[in-house]
């Protein structure tokens, strides 16, 4: 679904894969956790699907792509983030 090494790599994160399925709450990671469900979701998976993805229960993910909204509307290093993902995983699609 995600790639890892290349998403990795666009943001200077080493060992992102164990890192974002680890039960760390660094707030990079849990940004990073956020920006990609809601691209998920918009590219049309599951919140089930993107649960499994990134190892967390479902009503997490929901309630992720919820303060997505709201974190991109108010916090300019966030939206940052979330174009950079967007940019990174655009060709995955």
């Amino acid at each position: 679904m995600l790639n890892y090494p290349h998403i990795a790599q666009t943001l200077n994160v080493p060992d992102l894969e164990r890192r974002l399925k680890a039960k760390s709450r660094a707030r990079r990671l849990v940004d990073i956790r956020r920006a990609l469900a809601a691209l998920l979701v918009e590219q049309g998976y599951s919140v089930r699907e993107i649960a499994q993805e990134l190892c967390r229960p479902h009503s997490t993910v929901v309630h992720f792509v919820q303060t997505h909204g709201q974190l991109f509307a108010t916090d300019s290093a966030y939206q940052d983030l979330f174009h950079q993902l967007k940019d990174a995983t655009q060709w995955q699609s």
